[in-house]
């Protein structure tokens, strides 16, 4: 198999797209990334974060008049022509014998601008979004600690970094359809594992591989901390435990304002219904 476009500088066996994995933090993508990673001829970097610097340098950097200048739109085409394949070349030579690549970040949501120019930059780019109950993901957040001990964000940056990735990641998706993003719910994924992840793979055309199988099985069994879990991870997945994490996280006078914030992602991610969602207003 050998990838090549325009400028023959693909490397043997190297996709010349590739697949990046993005929701809010605490969502899922670490355990989605190692799924995808466990197949021997995929290689899914955790957090290169190359995209985003991608789009500062095509589309964000050049609109500085200090760094560049003169010959600005002909400096940025240069650019979107040379740099995808710099990247597909590192990749190359970090894992020689891959056939798929791509990266997970979950921040690839906080700025849609940096999925627009991941799929300007390779228009072939195919793009995972995973999403959890914003409940659980709220009290993950909250319950998230520095190394010395201090919170890792505060309750209203979390209610906002959940509610803008979330809805960045919604609005890309209806931009560029079905066939270019999947959406993966975290829940399904660990209430069975191995259909998850055989969905997965068939959605992006990848042949599936014991490795991956094998993952899921041991995880099946015991699941295992891939990214400093603050949950029990043997009732990942729950809704009880969702909505328990969330009450045990949001102090009871904010409560029903985080219930009101977060209302209409349950709605539209098919956490809640209308009626499920007033009587949880209610109570």
């Amino acid at each position: 198999m050998v990838c090549t476009d325009e400028s023959g500088l693909h490397e043997p066996g190297l996709n010349p797209d590739p697949i990046l994995v993005f929701g809010a933090p605490r969502s899922g993508t670490t355990y989605l990334r190692e799924i995808l990673d466990a197949h021997p001829d995929v290689a899914m970097t955790n957090e290169f974060r190359v995209f985003s610097w991608l789009h500062a340098a095509v589309a964000a950097l050049p609109d500085d008049d200090a760094r560049v200048f003169e010959h600005r739109d002909a400096f940025v085409l240069q650019l979107q022509r040379e740099l995808p394949d710099l990247l597909r070349r590192h990749y190359a030579a970090i894992a020689p014998l891959a056939k798929w690549w791509g990266d997970k970040n979950p921040h690839y949501a906080q700025d849609p601008a940096i999925l627009q120019s991941a799929l300007q930059l390779f228009p072939g780019a195919r793009f995972v979004h995973i999403h959890r109950d914003p409940r659980a993901v709220i009290a993950s957040l909250l319950r998230k600690r520095h190394a010395d001990g201090r919170p890792w964000i505060g309750l209203e940056a979390a209610h906002a970094m959940v509610a803008d990735h979330v809805r960045n990641a919604l609005e890309f998706e209806r931009q560029v359809g079905p066939a270019r993003c999947l959406r993966v719910c975290y829940e399904q994924l660990v209430a069975d594992d191995e259909a998850g992840a055989r969905a997965v793979f068939a959605w992006l055309e990848i042949p599936l591989a014991e490795p991956v199988l094998e993952l899921c099985r041991r995880q099946r069994e015991r699941r295992t901390a891939f990214s400093g879990p603050t949950s029990d991870l043997r009732r990942a997945g729950s809704k009880a435990q969702a909505i328990a994490a969330w009450r045990g996280t949001v102090p009871v006078p904010r409560q029903a304002e985080s219930l009101q914030f977060l209302g209409p992602l349950l709605l539209e991610l098919g956490y809640e219904d209308a009626a499920s969602l007033a009587e949880l207003q209610r109570g």
